[in-house]
């Protein structure tokens, strides 16, 4: 008898980037271009999501470090101040001042096309030019190309590795580091802080699951097949 599936059903993923493969993309990024580099050290070091990157202006720098970043938040359009990180500021300074005269009205990561009137670079460019480097990193670094098929749709592949993972590196990393969900809410501009808990909680699974099942059964696995063998658990004796 032959069993037919039409429709694999699968739950949400969360995919989750390593150091590793953030030290890579950001390597990567080094060498294709500065202005490709600030947009994923945007993501990677302000968890900026790619929309706010892209509408990122000159005159949205507090100072002449550009050390503190004024943007209109994606999702609830308030404004806000973030500060960046030191050394990376210095890299948007020298990114600015060598291309300042190429801004197009002062955003940082113009966009020009005769089919098209925008004044900066758009989502899908921006992701369309993040798929390229993918690929080139793919090449030499196979777990970049890494996909899955799509919870909704499954003729369509999602790739593991995209703009929305590099935000989530930035979250996670700060977990990692600070154990404080009330902290991340605050940093990631959330309005609660059971937001965090989509991405924290299968984080966690993510990396400990093997430790857990290795816990909880590891030793009683043991137990089970030496029995399974004849043999007497030592406990027996005691």
């Amino acid at each position: 008898m032959v069993i037919t599936v039409t429709k694999v059903k699968q739950k949400r993923q969360n995919y989750f980037m390593t150091d590793d493969e953030a030290c890579i993309l950001w390597q990567y990024s080094k060498r294709w271009s500065l202005k490709f580099q600030i947009i994923i050290g945007l993501a990677l070091f302000r968890g900026m999501r790619i929309g706010e990157i892209c509408a990122t202006n000159i005159y949205d720098f507090q100072n002449a470090n550009f050390q503190k970043l004024n943007i209109i938040l994606e999702k609830s359009h308030i404004s806000d101040d973030f500060p960046i990180l030191s050394e990376f500021n210095k890299l948007i300074k020298e990114y600015i001042l060598t291309n300042r005269h190429m801004m197009k009205d002062g955003y940082l990561f113009p966009y020009y096309s005769s089919r098209r009137k925008a004044n900066h670079m758009t989502t899908p460019v921006a992701e369309a030019l993040f798929s390229k480097l993918r690929k080139i990193i793919g090449k030499d670094h196979p777990s970049f190309l890494d996909r899955f098929q799509c919870a909704n749709n499954f003729k369509m592949h999602r790739y593991r590795i995209g703009f929305h993972s590099l935000r989530r590196w930035f979250e996670t990393r700060l977990w990692d580091k600070k154990r404080d969900k009330m902290l991340i809410r605050d940093i990631m501009r959330y309005s609660s802080s059971d937001v965090v808990d989509v991405y924290i909680n299968p984080y966690e699974i993510w990396k400990k699951e093997g430790t857990i099942l290795e816990d909880t059964f590891g030793e009683l696995f043991a137990n089970f097949n030496n029995i399974s063998k004849g043999q007497t658990k030592l406990s027996n004796f005691y």
